[in-house]
């Protein structure tokens, strides 16, 4: 501190970043604005919290050791539990078992809770991550997106005090109503390719285009295809937000079926600043669909895809019970603060990111 004048001189600042990550007790010492970020961060999750207790929604807790992982597409970590001589699995989601919660009467359910997938490392992906969950009956998607236009304005205005959020150059605008696309009419329109109507082989000679190998790419199914051209094509070019919605039956094992249009289903997600930052659902609650669902995975996970849905006996046994018309969602609880804190890396928002071995 500068005597005279008051001003806080720095000779010598902590700038590696990989440095930073790894030492960050270090990082919050020298770097004040890196504790403002998890200062923020706290301020995000307690406004989450408080929007979701304020409108009836009972926090619970969900197992973290699962016999049996789901409610995404995602490959799992496992492990071994010696007392019981069992493989059990890091969950992915909350999903199947926040559902189980609305079979049994309680109406409206949430977690905020850390989910582990086995996937790379990028600036928007670390396998350990933190989302927020919901589940309510008697609501569809379409109350579930004009409830997340309200959740996310309420959100950067408690955690910003009503500063504009900036991410990437961009000044990001949480006005109501979002834009909105269906899943092809996106496709069509910003990426250019016509999907609809196309075959699987037509689908699979568009996404080598887009980089994908031959071999992996004979590998996927309809579902799989689609998904790969939106990413190269679409969500990039989607900053502000928009929701996307109706995504195709192959893409959505756990969404109720579009009411006119069985072949599309009762979903949405929303991109912000190019990447998804929320992902929901008319759920399925139809037994015996969401049975044939499953076994559509399983059928994909014999032909090599990594990233399916197991067959879950005791969830549909759940289903049988009776699941009420209910609305879903999940929000990536690190992406929407790097949004909020202009932050450019995952990394910068979890105090302790995972990391190669130095």
């Amino acid at each position: 501190m500068d005597a005279e004048t008051g001003e806080r001189r720095v000779y010598s600042g902590f700038t590696d970043v990989e440095a930073r990550y790894r030492q960050r007790y270090a990082d919050l010492a020298v770097n004040p604005e890196v504790r403002d970020t998890f200062v923020l961060r706290a301020k995000t999750v307690s406004a989450v919290r408080r929007f979701l207790d304020d409108r009836g929604f009972v926090e619970v807790e969900t197992p973290v050791l699962q016999p049996l992982y789901g409610g995404a597409l995602a490959r799992p970590f496992t492990t071994h539990h010696n007392a019981l001589d069992m493989q059990l699995y890091l969950r992915i989601a909350d999903e199947l078992y926040l559902k189980r919660l609305i079979v049994g009467g309680m109406e409206r359910v949430y977690e905020i809770a850390k989910n582990f997938r086995n996937e790379g490392l990028s600036r928007f992906h670390n396998p350990e991550f933190t989302m927020v969950e919901f589940y309510a009956a008697y609501m569809d998607y379409e109350d579930v997106m004009r409830f997340t236009e309200e959740l996310l304005a309420y959100v950067a205005h408690e955690a910003l005090g009503g500063a504009p959020v900036r991410f990437g150059g961009h000044e990001i605008r949480f006005d109501q109503p979002f834009a909105r696309f269906t899943m092809y009419e996106a496709l069509r329109e910003i990426g250019g390719v016509e999907v609809e109507t196309g075959s699987e082989d037509d689908l699979r000679e568009a996404v080598r285009r887009v980089g994908v190998s031959a071999e992996d790419a004979r590998s996927m199914g309809r579902g799989k295809l689609i998904d790969e051209l939106f990413g190269a094509l679409v969500e990039p070019k989607l900053i502000q937000p928009t929701f996307i919605t109706d995504y195709p039956r192959e893409m959505s094992p756990l969404a109720k079926p579009k009411r006119g249009d069985p072949s599309l289903t009762e979903r949405f997600e929303l991109m912000v600043a190019g990447k998804e930052l929320c992902n929901a659902y008319s759920e399925l609650n139809d037994p015996i669909d969401q049975r044939e669902r499953f076994e559509s995975q399983t059928r994909l996970a014999a032909a090599g895809d990594e990233e399916t849905q197991p067959l879950d006996e005791d969830f549909l046994r759940a289903m049988e019970f009776g699941m009420p018309p209910t609305g879903g969602f999940g929000m990536g609880i690190d992406r929407l603060v790097m949004i909020l804190s202009g932050s450019p890396s995952i990394r910068d928002v979890i105090l302790f990111p995972t990391m190669r071995p130095e």
